[in-house]
């Protein structure tokens, strides 16, 4: 078994050291701030979803081929609502927005509209493509309405660029591949000001009459990137004034809540200045998890410290001993709770996604920190000012109600020991059926919800006739070139595509069979009869030569010149991640079952997400259980026995099962947010619990009783263990007044976890020490314990 005391007189020590190099201690602490300050500016953010993926990933090889080939995926987007999109005005509003959406936004490749479009038409030579709106509109209502009728004989453009009540019309702006080498032409990432750009143009007061509704992955990442930039402001507002009130109550002084928050904020000043000076690069999404964690724990290591130090300051008055003796009580268990606690986070390295990893390793650094600074520039503060009066105060007379509620407790735990174990066994059972319940999910609108205006209006857009939410594609690569050209292998296709239409989630789907079928049907006086693929191989040919030779360029965007390769164009109005999953996996076997020896790549939002939900469940799973191993075993090795260790874990364990069975029971979804929870939790939890077991095993030491000892930890610090406890929660507890769903939803699963380690701590833990016995048989009898610690001078409480 550990020597505790041992250890304790080491830190008094290193106290020592600190108070004698205090002034240097402070110099150090200023350049460092000093520094990391000019560190920030150089700090830069990334909203690119390809950059979530490790640089070897297969899904970056396989969009990389693919752009190769087609060119890029994405797009930008804009709903235009009216009346009628076929009047003049209508029209040559949409043409101007087409034509400056082209001309003004970076990296545009062509826009798709009512305006712009290749509209195909049967002539006695052949094939003819133009616009169908002509260069100079028409004012004439039955000119406009004959291009309405053409326009609605056209499947390419019924409800998938005009709705058939002519009320809504889709122009897409389709985008270039943006360059690897970009950083050496933008200060920032292209595709934030390409969606910055494109809600820019859309919201001008010309536009006003369209009522312009933006979409497109760019224009959802700045806008997420907007909202959250000003959330996390407001959340962190509330988060530092309810650390405020909650130092200021528990500590009652002003160096108590002004040191706290000095050391927070420069802890994060400090990781992140450094993290800028080393060029790292964060979505800036995920940066709010390790700051509000980094905050929450440097205030409760604080209170730990300041506790012991008042505790001493009062009974003494002698500041330089109180100083001594808070950095030699709480040293070592802060120092082995930050060890455990970044061990935790460091679990996060095995998803492989950069945000997650990004606040693993973010925040295991703060919490490093957080205890540099908490064992050093704190007793450096607290060093300087004068000595007191040495306040001699009776057992029970200035412990407060939660002293007094700490006594009590300490003696109420063992008073029914088969109940607590019986109710915690059931809460148990129940927890673990609801883990089986909750599900893996990126939807933005289950995420956010929708009372955050983008997200309403991108649900708005998907839910309307023309309009989608996401998109993804399917490109299928043939053994020889020509085989797309075989009117079996093109059948085949339309099979696929007439499938993924039965879809729930599509909206539409586009590939070159449509192209074809729209040429078929033109040359043959637009009969619909003929809207279909020709019976040879040769008159599809002829065709697509025909296609070409009128100026054709569309059909290049879906099939490769020595048509080898196909892609379709899957767009979504809705999105649920179980579902998108199985409608992948069905395009996946049915090209395998159709075409054997084709190679079938699946790209885009949708697919990208499908393979972040499996890194993410099974990067959760192997993370979890490898943090929980690497702590059981740390906890095993410093408290000297692995019986010890395993106990430890219970509380440990505990907040995950809670919070994994709420999010079952609530349908709360795993998304790149929640992710962060459980192993966060394990981390966080640690710090009681070895507190509680750092101070049973001092005081198993000095009094042979399980039971006495867990008594007097309550006693000694039952107070600070609640208060951290409500530091965290209320810290937490501000994501509460947020609109978007997931920090809602995290402001109660954390808050749930920190309550259940603690009352699990307080309830669970004693009882299993004096079960289990895990320091060793006791020397002295629970009655004679009790009765000779009447008679002996009771410790004061935290408060």
């Amino acid at each position: 078994m550990l020597n505790i005391e041992s250890i304790n007189k080491r830190f008094r020590a290193f106290g020592e050291w600190i108070l004698k190099y205090r002034w240097l201690n402070i110099i150090l602490f200023l350049l460092i701030l000093g520094g990391s300050f000019s560190g920030l500016r150089l700090l830069q953010t990334d909203v690119d979803m390809d950059n979530w993926f490790l640089e070897d990933d297969e899904l970056l090889v396989t969009k990389e081929r693919f752009e190769e080939i087609f060119g890029s995926d994405q797009y930008c987007a804009v709903l235009v609502q009216a009346d009628d999109v076929f009047t003049a005005d209508a029209l040559a509003k949409i043409r101007e927005m087409s034509n400056e959406l082209l001309d003004r936004v970076p990296y545009a490749d062509d826009v798709i509209s009512l305006t712009d479009f290749e509209f195909s038409r049967g002539t006695e030579d052949g094939l003819e493509i133009g616009e169908l709106i002509p260069e100079e509109i028409p004012e004439d209502p039955q000119e406009l309405d004959r291009i309405r009728q053409q326009a609605l004989a056209k499947p390419l453009m019924k409800n998938r660029i005009f709705s058939d009540d002519s009320r809504l019309a889709w122009v897409m702006l389709r985008m270039k591949p943006i360059p690897d080498d970009w950083r050496d032409h933008y200060a920032e990432n292209p595709e934030v000001i390409v969606g910055r750009m494109v809600n820019e143009i859309a919201g001008q007061e010309k536009y006003r009459s369209l009522n312009p509704l933006t979409s497109g992955l760019p224009v959802i990442n700045v806008d997420k990137q907007n909202f959250l930039s000003g959330e996390i402001v407001r959340l962190f507002g509330l988060c530092l004034l309810f650390t405020v009130l909650i130092l200021g109550f528990s500590l009652r002084s002003f160096r108590g809540v002004v040191f706290p928050l000095l050391s927070a904020l420069s802890g994060i000043v400090i990781v992140l200045g450094l993290q800028g000076y080393f060029g790292v690069v964060f979505d800036p999404s995920m940066i709010f998890m390790p700051v509000f964690l980094g905050l929450a724990v440097s205030v409760g290591y604080a209170i730990h410290l300041f506790n012991h130090f008042k505790r001493s300051f009062f009974s003494t008055g002698n500041r330089r001993d109180a100083v001594l003796y808070a950095v030699e009580e709480t040293g070592w268990p802060l120092l082995f709770s930050a060890l455990t606690t970044m061990v935790a986070l460091i679990s996060f390295l095995f998803i492989p996604l950069h945000p997650i990893r990004f606040v693993g390793m973010t925040s295991a650094a703060l919490v490093g920190v957080t205890y540099v600074l908490a064992i050093v520039l704190l007793p450096t503060l607290l060093s300087f000012g004068k000595d007191r009066q040495p306040m001699v105060v009776e057992s029970g007379k200035n412990d407060g109600v939660l002293g007094r509620l700490m006594v009590w407790l300490g003696d109420y735990v063992f008073a029914r020991p088969a109940l607590t174990m019986s109710v915690f066994g059931i809460l148990v059972v129940i927890c673990t059926a609801g883990i089986s319940r909750f599900e893996v999910s990126f939807d933005v609108l289950r995420t956010f919800g929708l009372k955050v205006p983008y997200v309403n209006r991108i649900y708005e857009v998907g839910q309307s006739k023309v309009g989608s939410l996401y998109s993804y594609d399917a490109a299928i690569e043939f053994e020889n070139p020509g085989d797309v050209l075989e009117p079996e292998n093109l059948r085949k296709i339309d099979s696929i595509v007439d499938e993924v239409k039965t879809f729930p989630l599509t909206k539409k789907v586009t590939s070159i069979v449509d192209i074809i079928k729209d040429m078929n049907q033109s040359l043959n006086a637009g009969l619909p009869e003929f809207h279909r693929i020709p019976d040879s191989r040769e008159m599809v040919a002829q065709l697509l030569l025909l296609y070409e030779n009128a100026g054709g360029v569309e059909a290049e965007k879906w099939a490769d010149y020595d048509y080898q390769r196909v892609r379709l164009m899957v767009e979504l109005g809705d999105y649920n991640s179980g579902e998108a999953m199985r409608e992948l996996q069905v395009i996946q076997d049915r090209g395998k079952e159709l075409f054997p020896s084709a190679k079938v790549l699946l790209v885009g939002a949708v697919s990208q997400f499908t393979v972040m939900q499996d890194y993410m469940t099974w990067g959760q799973i192997t993370s979890f259980f490898l943090a929980m191993g690497a702590i059981a075993m740390l906890m095993s090795l410093v408290f000297g026995s692995m019986k010890t260790g395993l106990i430890a874990m219970i509380p440990n364990v505990s907040p995950a099962l809670v919070v994994g069975g709420v999010m079952g029971y609530a349908n709360i979804p795993l998304d790149m947010m929640t992710v962060t929870i459980m192993p966060m939790l394990l981390g966080l939890a640690v710090d009681d619990t070895i507190h509680f077991i750092n101070h049973a095993q001092l005081e198993f030491v000095r009094t042979g009783s399980y039971r006495e000892s867990c008594r007097r930890v309550f006693t000694a610090v039952g107070s600070a263990l609640f208060l951290t406890s409500l530091v965290l929660i209320l810290g937490f507890s501000a994501y509460l007044v947020s609109v978007t769903n997931v920090f809602f939803n995290m402001g109660v699963l954390i808050g749930s976890g920190i309550l259940t380690a603690l009352v699990v701590d307080y309830f669970v833990t004693p009882i299993l020490l004096a079960w289990f016995k895990p320091f060793g048989s006791e020397t002295v009898s629970d009655k004679q314990k009790v009765a000779e610690s009447c008679r002996e001078k009771e410790p004061e409480s935290v408060l």
